[in-house]
């Protein structure tokens, strides 16, 4: 995502299903970890990404629309066009992003 017209797009696509917004940074070692897992779960998520340093305003535009503080590397689930939880660091895994998806879509 670049723009507040991408941004749009993406909270539009999550009144179908959820979606990660994924936060993360050029240069810092905790994105890199963080990418790789989200790139691990691409196949299976609808995932939006941005790169913090190419999109400043954006990353508050996000943070402000979304109501959640924003961090680097961060991934967020939006459904229905909320934020309905977030992961950073160390808590970006594929398997964590793809179990927090699955309960949303297949509610105990």
């Amino acid at each position: 995502m670049h723009t507040s017209a991408d941004l749009d797009t993406a909270l539009q696509a999550s009144e179908e299903k959820p979606i990660v917004i994924f936060k993360h940074s050029a240069s810092c070692p905790f994105s890199a970890q963080a990418q790789m897992e989200v790139a691990h779960a691409k196949h299976d998520l609808d995932i939006h990404g941005i790169v913090v340093q190419y999109t400043p305003e954006l990353k508050e535009e996000i943070a402000e629309r979304l109501g959640v503080e924003h961090q680097t590397p961060q991934a967020i689930i939006v459904h229905r066009g909320k934020a309905v939880s977030h992961h950073w660091r160390s808590e970006i895994t594929e398997m964590g992003l793809k179990k927090s998806v699955k309960a949303l879509l297949n509610p105990a």
